[in-house]
């Protein structure tokens, strides 16, 4: 028996192999000095999801940092809702 998947994977699954990644922005947490921030991974440079990792072209994303995923109108369709930055 298999998993069940979260909305967040439903949602990155929908945006990787919909066919319209330049659609969609994913906002990555991550940690600097100064504490926390947002960093924008737009669409199109996602290359594969599997395993509970975002692919892109010159990093390997953990689904946990995820936080927001927003349309090209800049309207969040997925918010974890923890960060606070």
């Amino acid at each position: 028996m298999g998993r069940k998947r979260g909305e967040l994977e439903n949602w990155l699954r929908r945006i990787v192999f919909g066919g319209f990644k330049n659609n969609y922005v994913i906002y990555i947490r991550y940690r600097v000095e100064s504490g926390e921030i947002l960093k924008p991974v737009p669409g199109e440079l996602i290359i594969d999801l599997r395993a509970g990792y975002i692919y892109t072209y010159d990093e390997v994303i953990p689904l946990h940092r995820v936080e927001e995923i927003r349309d090209k109108n800049n309207r969040v369709l997925y918010k974890r809702g923890r960060y606070e930055g």
